[in-house]
């Protein structure tokens, strides 16, 4: 959560696209949420979100780069359909959540439904929240599905090559640097691993 506020907090021009995998059970909660349990607090909305197997995604970009910036619906559901044609490169067929009327909030966000939101198999695998501020936009999401090590590869790969050619841009991988995590990990240490952030509402 800290790496994707400093991504955000730093972005310029290029638009960022981070994958990343957990290494053991954990849970967020969306920024507004209620904290019942023990889970860090988003900067973005939603609801709680149990992370385990799932792979996650923070993308940022400013006005300049995502027009759709003011505009949540299609925001999703271009990012979301980014995951879709990825997903089946692995051969995995998902589809849009049908929803006939406004979502019935559930506490948890893999059972409340957004008519953006992907289904397989009878259950929601996917689905984002986002944080604007000023034209910067944070988008972060998670695909629930545990696949195997070169599915992951194989759908990242797609995912980041979709995004690219929706923004109309070029793929430049990198990685997180030594600096980055340093000032990631001091957020975390004075924001995310607080009691005061975590139980704020």
């Amino acid at each position: 959560m800290a790496i994707d506020e400093l991504l955000f907090d730093e972005i310029q021009k290029e638009p960022v696209l981070r994958i990343y995998f957990w290494d053991k059970a954990y849970t967020t909660i969306g920024y507004f949420q209620k904290n019942d349990c023990t889970a860090v607090r988003r900067m973005t909305g939603g609801l709680l979100v149990n992370h385990k197997d799932d792979l996650s995604y923070g993308f940022c970009a400013t006005a300049e780069k995502w027009p759709y910036i003011y505009n949540q619906q299609d925001t999703y559901k271009l990012i979301h359909t980014a995951i879709k044609k990825a997903l089946s490169s692995i051969n995995i067929e998902s589809s849009f959540a049908e929803v006939k009327q406004s979502a019935d909030k559930n506490m948890l966000c893999v059972q409340t439904l957004y008519s953006d939101d992907l289904m397989y198999d009878g259950k929601k695998i996917a689905g984002s929240c986002m944080r604007r501020r000023g034209k910067k936009i944070l988008v972060q999401g998670s695909l629930h599905l545990d696949l195997e090590e070169g599915s992951k590869e194989k759908f990242s790969r797609c995912f980041c090559e979709n995004m690219a050619e929706l923004l109309n841009t070029g793929l430049n991988d990198k990685n997180i640097s030594s600096e980055e995590i340093s000032k990631a990990s001091s957020l975390a240490e004075t924001k995310y691993l607080t009691r005061e952030w975590n139980y704020k509402f």
